[in-house]
């Protein structure tokens, strides 16, 4: 009876630290949307408001690695989420697991499993998310480019060609000018802007366009010009890369297919058959068995995507 209690406050705990960081998600871009939308910026006495407990937690977790690479990757992914949401999320789903592998198979080492599936879970829709954005990006590099030399020629000076970028471009390109523009109008000069758009995408080729900008401010020169060249270059290092991923993407497949199926067919033995599966962990050498088969497995899958890595 204990038992059950137990996994019955455990799976509610989870349940409502998934809600929490929804409710906050939902809640936060909602006024991202309406601070966005204003024409400018409204100064006015209000109340100060509670502080909430996620705030303070934030407020301390800023200085550390962790939560500074963790800020980094939601910014990245276009995430309104804090870090302390983020790990409510992913404790959720850990705690949820446990409790639905404990259940089902009536074995810690079920509720292990499904706990680490949780807990990874997450981060793999986390990767996912932002490796969909930074293609997108990548792919509308070359238009954004096109555009920004069109508009210097034209005469417009470097924001109101950003501002043409966010009004003409479709998402994530204007998304990420739009928040570029907002930065300048907040006091942060244009250099600084862009080092942030840098940050938060993660792109190589960004990172040489806006190099560009930054020699161009110091030493002058035309910019059209950089960039048209910069602009042919990013064209044909893309259709490069485009024929390597077609090239490696059976592989690629068939690495994460052979890594992932022994972790889900033993899950699911897991929790058809426990007592069958609970003989490879009982004490004695017999543990070297899955020791050793999981050490293999990220083996290969270390070896397999170095065979694969080509730099470009």
């Amino acid at each position: 009876m204990n038992i059950v209690l137990l996994i019955a406050l455990l799976v509610a705990l989870s349940v409502w630290c998934l809600f929490a960081a929804l409710y906050r998600w939902v809640g936060r871009a909602n006024e991202l949307q309406q601070r966005l939308s204003s024409p400018a910026p409204i100064v006015a006495a209000e109340p100060q408001r509670t502080r909430k407990i996620s705030d303070l937690i934030n407020r301390q977790l800023v200085g550390t690695a962790l939560a500074a690479r963790v800020e980094r990757q939601l910014a990245a992914a276009n995430l309104n989420l804090t870090v302390v949401e983020y790990w409510m999320v992913q404790a959720g789903c850990t705690v949820l697991g446990l409790a639905i592998g404990w259940l089902v198979s009536g074995q810690w080492v079920g509720g292990l499993l499904l706990a680490f599936g949780g807990w990874i879970a997450p981060g793999i829709v986390l990767q996912q998310r932002r490796a969909k954005r930074a293609r997108m990006f990548g792919e509308q590099l070359p238009d954004l480019l096109s555009m920004l030399v069109g508009s210097l020629r034209s005469g417009y000076g470097l924001m109101h060609a950003c501002r043409l970028v966010q009004q003409e471009m479709p998402d994530p390109m204007a998304t990420e000018f739009a928040q570029v523009i907002k930065e300048t109008m907040l006091g942060y000069s244009t250099d600084e802007a862009l080092d942030h758009l840098v940050e938060r995408v993660d792109n190589e080729d960004l990172e040489l366009v806006v190099a560009a900008i930054h020699i161009q401010n110091e030493v002058g020169g035309s910019l059209a010009d950089v960039l048209a060249t910069i602009s042919e270059t990013i064209r044909e290092r893309i259709k490069f890369k485009g024929d390597i991923q077609a090239m490696t993407g059976q592989q690629r497949m068939t690495g994460w297919l052979l890594t992932a199926l022994p972790f889900v067919i033993a899950t699911g033995m897991m929790l058809l058959n426990p007592k069958y599966m609970m003989t490879l962990f009982e004490p004695g050498w017999i543990l070297a068995i899955p020791i050793g088969a999981v050490v293999m497995v990220i083996i290969g899958n270390l070896a397999m995507r170095q065979m694969m890595k080509i730099e470009v």
